[in-house]
């Protein structure tokens, strides 16, 4: 299989371009691109930049350019899930827009026209994810993963995503953007983070602390994912 891998910041693509050790790199607009060979599979990683309209840019890119088969969209998130803590891995089952509103003319809280509030992600690549976290000992959620053009940290932002979507887990700001363009293209997607911080009052302090670990975390994790598929 042909894999893009698209993450937002530097931090979170450390690791790997470092396993993967592109020999081909090209930078597409304010984004710089590898490509490379994982064991039995082909690899296009893209560091997009933050917010949405950077990683809606980036899946378009790796399905018109780079022809992949899956897009992984991977990195740090801020957990919402009672229970979780930093370090925890979550898992999408499906994916949201939480700072979309055309409510007053007739549809739902994150619905756009002519599309769902909810993306669903490939399934058997999901539930392979979490068995894969299992037998590491890794702690992993598995729900909604909400995404805005928004750090999400006061009280109020979370109240108001827990109370409009349902089985939220954890918040950031790409992973709906990918969905989108896969939706519309036909092409399946997975989202897998690791947890930065916990979305609330201290948000801002801890994901400074910890996104150099997310980033670690997260990018094994894919890394060791398609690893495993040579095996299947």
């Amino acid at each position: 299989m042909k894999f893009a891998i698209i993450a937002a910041m530097h931090e979170e693509c450390v690791c790997f371009r470092t396993q993967l050790n592109s020999p081909n790199s090209e930078s597409y607009l304010n984004m710089q691109v590898n490509e490379a060979k994982w064991y039995d599979h082909e690899v296009v990683l893209i560091e997009s930049g933050i917010g949405k309209v950077n990683a809606t840019l980036a899946a378009q890119h790796a399905i018109d350019h780079y022809k992949v088969d899956h897009i992984i969209n991977t990195g740090s998130a801020g957990g919402i899930v009672e229970g979780a803590e930093i370090g925890d891995f979550v898992i999408a089952d499906r994916v949201c827009h939480h700072d979309i509103d055309i409510s007053p003319i007739g549809f739902e809280f994150g619905e756009l026209p002519k599309l769902p509030v909810y993306y669903e992600t490939d399934k058997t690549i999901c539930q392979s994810l979490i068995n894969l976290c299992h037998s590491m000992k890794h702690t992993v959620h598995s729900g909604t993963i909400a995404t805005g053009d928004t750090f999400v940290y006061q009280h109020q932002q979370l109240n108001s995503i827990s109370t409009r979507f349902n089985g939220v887990i954890a918040c950031e700001m790409e992973a709906a953007a990918v969905a989108q363009v896969c939706h519309l293209f036909q092409k399946p997607f997975t989202m897998i983070r690791n947890l930065s911080d916990i979305a609330g009052e201290h948000a801002p302090i801890n994901f400074q602390s910890y996104i150099n670990q997310a980033g670690q975390e997260s990018s094994q994790l894919v890394l060791d994912f398609i690893k495993q598929l040579q095996k299947a």
